[in-house]
């Protein structure tokens, strides 16, 4: 599914990047160049709540997406404004 997605927002010009652990998220938006952090549907209720709240303290928007691939790149585009 990451992949699809990735290719869906590379289509549309943005620059992204899944990930599967924790750890190497984390690492990233450390480096300060993240503007937007898309939690999808299947990520659990603990990992969701901590990175709701890294991201509130380092100005990141968060986006959770539940719906499909399709409908990733308009939620992006309103999200980043």
């Amino acid at each position: 599914m990451m992949a699809l997605i990735d290719k869906e927002l590379s289509a549309a010009g943005f620059e992204a990047t899944g990930f599967l652990e924790e750890e190497l998220l984390l690492a990233e938006l450390r480096k300060g160049e993240v503007k937007l952090l898309i939690i999808g549907g299947g990520v659990e209720d603990e990992p969701r709540e901590r990175l709701r709240k890294i991201c509130a303290g380092s100005g990141i928007k968060v986006h959770e997406h539940f719906a499909g691939p399709t409908a990733l790149v308009d939620s992006v585009k309103n999200a980043l404004g």
